[in-house]
């Protein structure tokens, strides 16, 4: 046995040592009670949703691929709830939800979501607010049920072309740490996801890290469907007219690379002044902003806005943005929805 392999079974014979010590499941739910309900969605299985406010169109919040479920919006939940009737959940096997033990269909997310909606009463038109693969899941949803859907705003989403195109460009893309729904089952029964680190704002970090055994097998499930996520919301590029704002990141280096082209550009126009030095985007972060700007001509009313000094999870440190767009679209969509005036 090499030594790689040799610390990997002594990790694992540790884990499971130690896995006994590890939040039990009652001692989650009581430590952490669900945020909102659990919704019966079929044969006693329960999603977990969390509504706030009221009014409407309802806005629906769609987390990325991670653990964070419904406590990924928490900077923003809040805030929207005060502008109109706003919700938050988790996916199936997430935080508080229960999982499912079928093969994974992206179809399923936007049926158990409407599932949940439908059971809880919450009546649409909805905006849907996606991040990163939740992005895909708001496209498909809206592709099956298009009645439902009052506007978009997606937040730095994956892209059904996005793997190809960076491959193009000769980018490889890093795959997921556990994709492989039986080997996260296999490190959960041992003990080893439960004391792993996990990577959370320091807001929602504690109950995060309780359920993270649980909601990160299911995690690998949905990103071992990754394939068919992006050829399905691929199939759905219409958006109509539906108001559209595309939240893409624009990370620091990319930020001073483009000021200081700004900057460039002003000097050559300009009779004196030092002539600053250039930047260059990475070919990544260039095939990035390239499909944000392709998702905004998705609808006749779609936007990109592009948000400096970002990382892909900028709704943790500027919320702003989020709700700022959310308000735009709802602002929208009102209008677009309002009686038109009778003329005597």
């Amino acid at each position: 046995m090499n030594v790689r392999l040799r610390a990997i079974a002594l990790t694992l014979l540790s884990a499971l040592a130690g896995g006994c010590a590890s939040t039990a499941p009652e001692n989650r739910f009581r430590d952490f009670p669900a945020q909102g309900v659990l919704i019966e969605i079929e044969d006693g299985r329960r999603l977990q949703l969390d509504c706030r406010g009221a009014g409407t169109p309802v806005i629906i919040l769609q987390a990325g691929g991670d653990v964070t479920g419904s406590l990924a919006w928490a900077p923003v939940h809040d805030q929207l709830a005060a502008k109109t009737r706003t919700c938050a959940y988790s996916r199936a096997g997430i935080l508080w939800s229960d999982p499912r033990t079928d093969p994974f269909h992206p179809k399923e997310v936007a049926t158990d979501l409407r599932a949940a909606l439908t059971r809880a009463g919450v009546q649409g038109p909805y905006i849907l607010v996606g991040h990163s693969r939740g992005g895909l899941y708001s496209l498909i949803f809206a592709g099956l049920f298009p009645d439902d859907v009052a506007g978009l705003v997606l937040a730095d989403s994956s892209h059904p072309d996005q793997d190809f195109q960076l491959r193009q460009a000769g980018v490889a893309r890093k795959p997921p740490l556990i994709a492989n729904p039986l080997l996260a089952q296999l490190l959960r029964w041992s003990g080893l996801l439960q004391l792993t680190p996990v990577q959370a704002d320091p807001a929602i970090l504690r109950p995060v890290q309780a359920f993270y055994g649980k909601s990160a097998v299911a995690n690998a499930r949905e990103a071992a469907g990754r394939a068919q996520t992006l050829a399905l919301a691929g199939e759905f590029r219409d958006l109509r007219n539906w108001p559209l704002i595309v939240l893409a990141r624009e990370p620091p280096e990319q930020t001073l690379a483009r000021t200081t082209l700004d900057a460039r550009n002003a000097y050559l126009l300009s009779e004196d002044g030092p002539a600053p030095e250039g930047g260059a985007f990475s070919a990544e972060e260039t095939v990035w902003r390239r499909l944000q700007s392709d998702l905004a001509t998705w609808s006749s009313k779609g936007r990109l806005e592009v948000v400096p000094n970002s990382t892909h999870a900028f709704f943790f440190l500027k919320p702003q943005v989020i709700v700022r767009a959310a308000s735009d679209v709802l602002a929208a969509s009102r209008v677009m929805r309002a009686p038109a005036p009778v003329i005597e």
